[in-house]
């Protein structure tokens, strides 16, 4: 395994618990997954690097002549830079788990550029020092989130060092921390809470996961000072009541949010302090009462106060109350990212069962769901609501800060399938693929699952191997290997299959899944169906199911014959109703949650801020107002 893909956190005590499997030691081989993250590696193959770092060279002083990119990439967006840094990013992962020469070279190129751009005082971006200069003298809400953006590029270059041992990189990150760290030296106490205290809606000072890098570079460094700049981004006024067991995630925004757990699980990894530890716990306990059937979060404030585009969209409301949660607008991409970071630390602190059940959940219905199965771009937002569509961003003219987690996301789909631990192999998702177990051992898996429920795993080993494998419980009917049923065992939700193994031994995995419904949380009313842990989408305009309820799903919903996964229903006006997975779904309209009461409201239209600071500005606007409210 690749040093740098080692999980270094993972506990010290009786069995070593599972880790994940390095990027380039887990090849996706066929199927929805493997289709969308070659999309995306097209993608970057086609993008144009002067396009790309065009705004870096003007603040830099330096000629270029390249087409601005438009959107959040534009000129004068305050996020200006932030898509290159996720660039870098999912090109270091690309090249280093397909040694891709071409996707090498490119981001070893944007590097070199960016050495260029870099002032002597370690400053790196795409806008003005003015910028940063005005968040410490007035938190002016003219700033968009400048260090957010910085966050990016520092991220983008440890991650170019770490996957393809570019040590120029990891320089221009030191110097980045360094200047950093220079700028907070000279502000007062208060200064500092000012910039970093994100509890007003729509938060225009929002930094990211910059603890998080931050931490990452003080490990691949042993500087002392970067580490204590780190620690100035674990803000006690969200640490500290977590610590208590106090839910206070409510009028939050969670994508500010969730990369400060993040941070301070990172910080507990790396100085055992056990305070950030129970923060993480506690916050997750919290945040499930707060999750879709997608596995997703976010959406409107519980009190917002003018209505723009982030309050109804990217905040947290009350625990256990969703019911009015859907306004086209729930369940920003960014969100499921980051909450499967938080679930891959969690899960290797305890091997709990209910943090892979709900890696899978996000990993089919809000990750592979948020790219489109045409370009492999991402949504913002992921409606779940009745009559809603999709809205996936442009190659050049939209660069969300969904479109750089997007593809940053595609890079690395291969994670959070297959785990080790010893002789301990953990298959958690039944995704087509490849793993390597050593220099002599690699298991091929093919499936097809949601559309057929069985798995095959073939061993291919030069010499006999002792392998444990594990399986979720609730997610297997029956195990076959070479045609026979084996001996398990059952242990804390696990189905265990310890034995020794042969070249081509074949182990056949019987999926277990079936139709049911999951209340939306705080509705009487409203549910979404799902096959297995497969969320499925109403195709067309909603109508309801005559007569069905949550005892009579296999009478009333009907699995069509075909290669894909597709089911029928009758509508209350006789009409033929379409069901098929959410992640499918690619321009026509759909539903999630099926109204089984008497609630017939409309759907909500719902408008994407297109450009720069529109999304976090209040809107005042008659014609927005009305669409939302119609």
């Amino acid at each position: 395994m690749h040093q740098v893909e080692q999980i270094r956190y993972t506990l010290k005590r009786g069995v070593p618990l599972f880790t994940n499997f390095g990027l380039n030691e887990v090849r996706l081989t066929k199927g929805d997954f493997a289709h969308r993250q070659q999309l995306v590696q097209t993608y970057l193959m086609s993008f144009r690097i002067e396009r790309l770092m065009h705004t870096f060279r003007i603040n830099a002083g330096k000629p270029s002549c390249a087409e601005p990119l438009n959107g959040w990439e534009a000129e004068d967006c305050g996020l200006r830079g932030h898509f290159t840094g996720h660039y870098l990013s999912a090109c270091a992962k690309l090249a280093f788990a397909n040694q891709h020469r071409e996707l090498t070279s490119k981001a070893n190129e944007i590097v070199d550029i960016l050495e260029s751009c870099a002032r002597p005082n370690g400053y790196l971006s795409a806008f003005e020092e003015d910028q940063l200069d005005q968040l410490e003298s007035e938190h002016s809400p003219k700033v968009w989130a400048p260090y957010y953006t910085l966050h990016k590029v520092m991220q983008g270059l440890i991650d170019c060092h770490i996957y393809l041992g570019n040590m120029k990189a990891l320089q221009l990150g030191v110097n980045m921390a360094h200047y950093i760290s220079g700028r907070f030296a000279k502000l007062s106490f208060w200064q500092i809470d000012g910039i970093l205290r994100c509890t007003r809606l729509n938060p225009a000072n929002e930094f990211g996961g910059m603890g998080d890098a931050l931490y990452s570079l003080h490990e691949l460094t042993g500087d002392a000072k970067i580490l204590e700049l780190a620690h100035l981004f674990d803000r006690d006024y969200f640490i500290d009541p977590l610590v208590n067991g106090q839910d206070m995630l409510a009028d939050l925004h969670a994508n500010t949010h969730l990369p400060m757990i993040i941070t301070a699980m990172h910080r507990h990894e790396i100085t055992g302090e056990s305070q950030y530890r129970e923060a993480a716990i506690h916050f997750y306990k919290f945040l499930k009462r707060r999750t879709f059937a997608n596995g997703n979060n976010s959406s409107k404030a519980f009190a917002p106060v003018q209505g723009g585009v982030s309050e109804k969209s990217e905040h947290w409301g009350h625990f256990g109350r969703l019911e009015d949660a859907l306004t086209g607008g729930e369940s920003e991409s960014c969100c499921a990212h980051n909450t499967e970071r938080i679930l891959e630390r969690l899960h290797s602190w305890s091997d709990g069962v209910e943090y892979l059940e709900h890696m899978e959940l996000l990993k089919y219905n809000a990750i592979l769901n948020s790219a489109s199965s045409q370009t492999g771009l991402s949504q913002y937002h992921q409606p779940m609501g009745s009559g809603v569509t999709k809205n996936f961003s442009s190659a050049y003219d939209s660069f969300w800060c969904c479109t750089g987690s997007g593809i940053e996301a595609m890079s690395e789909l291969q994670k959070n399938i297959w785990f080790r631990s010893g002789n301990r192999l953990l298959l958690n998702a039944f995704i087509s693929s490849t793993v390597e177990w050593s220099e002599h051992t690699r298991i091929e898996q093919c499936s097809k699952y949601p559309d057929t429920l069985v798995s095959t795993l073939v061993i291919k080993t030069v010499r006999p191997v002792i392998l444990a494998l594990y399986l979720k419980e609730k997610s297997v009917a029956a195990v076959k290997i070479n045609a026979s049923a084996p001996d398990v065992q059952h242990k804390n939700g696990y189905i265990v299959i310890e034995r020794e193994f042969h070249d081509r031994d074949i182990i056949e995995i019987e999926i277990d899944a079936k139709l049911h419904l999951v209340p939306l949380q705080g509705s009487d009313s409203k549910a979404a169906m799902m096959y297995g842990n497969i969320l499925l989408a109403q195709l067309g305009d909603y109508r309801r199911v005559k007569g069905m309820t949550a005892g009579n799903l296999h009478e009333k919903i009907v699995r069509l014959p075909g290669e894909e996964l597709a089911f029928v229903a009758e509508s209350e006006q006789g009409e033929v109703l379409n069901f098929i997975p959410l992640f499918r779904v690619e321009e026509t309209r759909y539903s999630v949650y099926l109204d089984l009461g008497n609630d017939a409201s409309p759907a909500r239209p719902f408008s994407v801020a297109e450009t720069g600071s529109a999304a976090y500005e209040y809107e005042t606007t008659s014609n927005h107002e009305d669409a939302f409210n119609s």
